[in-house]
């Protein structure tokens, strides 16, 4: 995929629009429902089927408006290895539809950057929830909002 950086262009010295005019909307359509899928993973450590839905149609007319494929084989593979991963209590089906549903904009050689950059994602939020965990005398509780950093990891991706 095309990192977002190497796709924005404003306009030509002719006033020729490009892609980033297309593709504007639905970033922010993007980001909105990942605004989302953060708040109710942190209050509610849910990630909404109809969310994740709404973000694998909105994530393929992103790559359409930006003239990019559809990685449907990444999507496959990050939800067959998360499958596996599900059975061991280690994550939730609700992050790896998530990730799923984010995989498509990545092809297969992107996919470890793109998984690395979750997990860095996810170093301060492990700390947070830690030091919440702790402070509050065992009230807050110790499962992470994974959510949150797949969100992130995401939009790093896009950015780099």
């Amino acid at each position: 995929m095309v990192p977002l950086s190497k796709v924005i262009r404003i306009y030509t010295d002719k006033g020729v629009c490009t892609p980033l005019s297309n593709s504007v909307p639905m970033i922010i359509i993007l980001i909105a429902l990942l605004l989302r899928v953060c708040y109710t993973d942190i209050r509610y450590r849910i990630i909404e089927n109809k969310c994740v839905a709404v973000i694998v149609l909105v994530n393929i007319f992103y790559l359409y408006s930006i003239s990019q494929p559809v990685n449907f084989i990444s999507a496959v593979v990050v939800f067959g290895i998360g499958i596996i991963v599900i059975l061991t209590n280690f994550i939730g089906a609700g992050d790896i539809k998530l990730l799923s549903a984010l995989g498509l904009a990545f092809p297969l050689r992107e996919l470890p950057d793109f998984i690395f950059l979750v997990t860095v994602s996810g170093l301060p939020l492990i700390l947070i929830v830690f030091c919440l965990h702790k402070s509050s005398q065992g009230k807050f509780s110790k499962t992470l909002p994974y959510g949150v950093a797949i969100s992130s990891g995401y939009l790093l991706k896009l950015l780099i």
